[in-house]
């Protein structure tokens, strides 16, 4: 026992501790920055990410005790720095490291037992690399199909909502669904989707947004355990009788005797577009959410 506390002994348990704790945010930062090996499947991808982490930990650790301390100390530094202001935090990290688990893998569904996450840094990186709401093509494309449908008096009398159900309305009646690459969870640019209107849940979901923001709107991306889906803002919380006779008065078949879904944040009120119900402010696929991605204005 005396011998372990020998300040050799000590020092050389809290390298191999630290080496041990060190692979953890190491597998986080590889599986964003490498791309995922298209012949394996996720779960494997993922196992990958922790060997890499672990093999550098191991290598660093040969090549000099003291620069695997020195990293420890360095990524802490960056994690406090960022923590400070509100950037990426030790709460992100450990959120991204279960979204790598959710997200990782082909069926989300088998990882269920996971708690929702919301705002991961990384599932934002994906999606926000994919927008393009200021694209030319996107903008011609959104500008053209918000005027397709609906007269000039619905503008009138109930704004620029009328702009955004005329967008969801073309994109949704003439969207084909159609599934990713084996393997391969793909996100599709807005200027391939317009051309092809055609893809999955995603691909809509971030042509859907690109959309309402290229005409002025606020779009966030809602990601569930399966799924995912654009919400619109459409005014404030009071605004919820005008937003849904609005709903009921432009698509009244649709909608039938169905509710207005809407989620409100501080007070402003969000619907979903999404393409699985027939009329904005349909039902939620999933209720429960794993991210709310929000863009600036």
């Amino acid at each position: 026992m005396t011998r372990f506390f020998q300040p050799s002994n000590l020092a050389k348990f809290a390298v191999r501790f630290i080496q041990i704790l060190i692979v953890f945010p190491l597998a986080v930062l590889i599986s964003f920055y490498l791309p995922p090996i298209s012949f394996i499947d996720y779960e494997l991808n993922f196992l990958l990410c922790i060997m890499l982490a672990a093999t550098a930990s191991i290598v660093i650790t040969k090549i000099s005790a003291k620069l695997i301390v020195f990293l420890f100390f360095a990524i802490l530094v960056v994690i406090g720095f960022n923590s400070t202001f509100d950037k990426y935090s030790m709460d992100n990290l450990t959120a991204d490291y279960n979204a790598m688990l959710v997200n990782m893998t082909s069926n989300p569904h088998r990882v269920s037992y996971f708690k929702p996450i919301k705002g991961t840094y990384f599932q934002e990186r994906r999606v926000k690399s994919a927008m393009q709401p200021t694209h030319p093509e996107v903008r011609s494309f959104a500008v053209e199909n918000s005027t397709r449908y609906f007269h000039d008096e619905y503008y009138r009398k109930y704004g620029k909502i009328v702009r955004y159900f005329s967008l969801f309305k073309h994109i949704r009646l003439n969207w084909k669904y159609v599934n990713d690459p084996l393997g391969l969870d793909y996100y599709s640019p807005p200027t391939e989707s317009i051309g092809l209107l055609a893809g999955d849940c995603d691909d809509y979901s971030i042509l859907m947004a690109s959309s309402i923001m290229a005409i002025g709107g606020e779009a966030r991306i809602i990601i569930t355990s399966g799924h995912m889906y654009t919400e619109v803002k459409v005014g404030k919380a009071e605004d919820l009788d005008k937003i849904s006779y609005a709903v009921r008065t432009l698509f009244p078949d649709e909608i039938s005797g169905g509710k207005i879904h809407f989620h409100e944040t501080n007070g402003d009120l969000w619907i979903n577009f999404d393409y699985t119900a027939g009329y904005p402010g349909g039902p939620f696929l999933e209720p429960e959410l794993y991210s709310v991605i929000t863009f600036n204005k």
